[in-house]
């Protein structure tokens, strides 16, 4: 196992991670770079195809981003335990909260665009160049916009609420505030050949975000049944491609003569490591609770009898109630 994965199935386990700086788009400068040649023209391209893909497909002007700040030799070592990252990740709420994370963990590991693909005259072409397409492909990232980090911190508390809502067996009224179908008419199918225009129900986020299509056998169902199916998909879809199995430790049985081989598992992905913590958070069936914190109000994997999914939202309630008890005297 490299050094750059990020180890799965053990704890604490110390890796290096490469440095992350946070950059103005607009100023940087490529050719100033102490990256190495091969790097700096992955970062040219990276840095131009994420531009031309979210001017085109959602009007958006790049402005800022995490960029690989050097080489192999100006890695630092941490002590890497996925447990407990899923929290972490979901409540950065500032760019300056995704900055020291990032320059703790590193990149996430987006591949950006391809160019074939930002350089189209195609608007069939141009249609893919929306988040829950460009935003979700695992591979080697020196450059990642901050759009990029807001959109799945966004997305996994979504899943968080999601899976609060459907473990509890609620209604659908409260499946309902959190996704919604929408039926299009189109030419689906696995095969062109089978394809016929025909009327299909697709889930999106209430918030406008595509999801998937609904399956035949899954239209007729209620929605705390979608939810819980969307839950399960939306889940395996980001785990898909970023978790590798490798050969851990040769256990043999010395009264059978036999052995076997364990299991272990890594990604070099540490955005498959935050999906995959949330993955066995929902395994294990964890209580997922809203924030006290009334200007938070996040949700986060509650730990011991914790009210709050931080010692800053802690603070902050305590100094509310202060103010209001004073405001009352």
């Amino acid at each position: 196992m490299s050094d750059y994965q990020y180890p799965l199935t053990e704890q604490n386990i110390v890796i290096n991670v490469y440095p992350v700086e946070l950059v103005n788009v607009k100023r940087l400068i490529v050719e100033e770079e102490q990256v190495g040649p091969a790097t700096e023209e992955i970062l040219r391209k990276s840095a131009n195809n994420w531009s031309k893909a979210m001017s085109i497909g959602m009007e958006r002007e790049l402005s800022l981003a995490l960029k690989l700040a050097g080489s192999e030799r100006d890695s630092h070592q941490i002590i890497f335990n996925n447990d407990g990252l899923i929290n972490e990740f979901s409540h950065l709420k500032t760019v300056e909260d995704i900055e020291a994370f990032s320059q703790k963990y590193g990149l996430l590991g987006v591949n950006p665009p391809d160019s074939e693909q930002v350089n189209s005259k195609s608007t069939l072409v141009w249609a893919t160049l929306q988040p829950y397409f460009i935003y979700n492909t695992y591979g080697f990232s020196v450059f990642e916009p901050i759009d990029l980090w807001f959109w799945h911190i966004n997305e996994v508390r979504q899943i968080l609420k999601l899976y609060d809502v459907v473990r509890k067996d609620s209604s659908d009224d409260r499946v309902d505030d959190l996704i919604e179908i929408k039926e299009h008419s189109g030419r689906f199918g696995s095969l062109a050949e089978d394809r016929t225009t025909m009327d299909r129900y697709f889930v999106y986020w209430t918030e406008g975000e595509l999801i998937l299509m609904l399956p035949k056998d899954m239209e007729e169902r209620s929605m705390l049944e979608i939810g819980q199916y969307t839950l399960s998909k939306v889940l395996a879809s980001h785990i898909s491609g970023g978790i590798h199995l490798g050969v851990g430790e040769l256990i043999r049985n010395p009264s059978t003569k036999g052995f076997k081989v364990s299991e272990r598992r890594y990604t070099p992905y540490l955005l498959a490591a935050i999906y995959y913590d949330l993955w066995q958070k929902i395994n294990d069936d964890k209580n997922i609770f809203i924030c006290g914190n009334k200007s938070c109000g996040l949700p986060f994997i509650k730990s011991r009898r914790k009210k709050y999914c931080s010692d800053a939202c802690k603070q902050e309630a305590y100094r509310e109630r202060k103010r209001k008890g004073s405001d009352t005297l």
